[in-house]
């Protein structure tokens, strides 16, 4: 069997974060490293993170390898998914037992990693001038100026975010349903950053990262994919 070269290195990754540390292989435990068996779990995943269910995570198409690693051993140590208060994240805490070493950690960061970004419909609207601004002034020094994000601090890209995941998180940080736990630094410094920050402050931040830096515009939907006979529900 032949596997992706990145899994040869797989014994000196990283794990970005603190309390995220590769968790050691249970004894007797008997890892399926099979193409299927990891096939199996892609398609687990893309039950909430894919287009197909009206209520849905993000989508992480094309998000850094480095970033998706670190969020998926937080949901695994409990960092993130704690509070059932925060239900989504809860959920997903609830999911992720599902991946219960670091190769399966380390092979779906790979795969979703390496998907195209997907266009997304256009969730948020704001004023663009004023959300450049905001942005300048309070997020490109970690983000950077085109949203490209810094590894080093623990800054991921925003250039792949949906409008509706974006201003979820955010009204996250800012209400300390994210960025609770000690462990997590990242999140406990957007937290923070977030605190002051209005509705109108983030729908003005979106509108402008998505315009400026972020995914491409889903297309409408044409009259032609509605079947003969049928109303349209809107």
């Amino acid at each position: 069997m032949h596997l992706p070269a990145f899994l040869y290195f797989l014994p000196i990754v990283v794990f970005l974060g603190a309390g995220c540390q590769p968790t050691a292989k249970k004894k007797n435990e008997v890892i399926d490293y099979s193409t299927e068996a990891m096939d199996v779990m892609v398609a687990e995943c893309a039950i909430c993170h894919g287009t197909q269910e009206a209520q849905r995570g993000p989508i992480l198409n094309g998000m850094e390898h480095w970033y998706l690693s670190d969020q998926i051993n937080k949901f695994r140590s409990g960092i993130r998914g704690a509070r059932p208060s925060n239900r989504s994240e809860h959920l997903m805490g609830v999911g992720v037992r599902k991946v219960s070493n670091d190769f399966q950690v380390a092979y779906l960061a790979n795969w979703y990693s390496e998907q195209t970004p997907l266009p997304a419909i256009r969730t948020i609207s704001g004023d663009i001038q004023k959300g450049k601004e905001l942005y300048t002034r309070r997020c490109a020094s970690c983000h950077g100026p085109k949203g490209e994000g810094n590894r080093q601090l623990l800054s991921p890209s925003l250039s792949k975010l949906e409008g509706w995941y974006y201003m979820d998180q955010m009204r996250k940080f800012r209400s300390g349903e994210r960025g609770y736990d000690y462990r997590d630094e990242g999140g406990q410094a957007m937290s923070a950053i977030s605190k002051d920050l209005s509705d109108f402050d983030l729908r003005n931040l979106i509108a402008y990262s998505i315009d400026s830096f972020g995914l491409e515009e889903a297309l409408p939907i044409s009259d032609d994919l509605v079947p003969a006979g049928s109303k349209k529900p809107f």
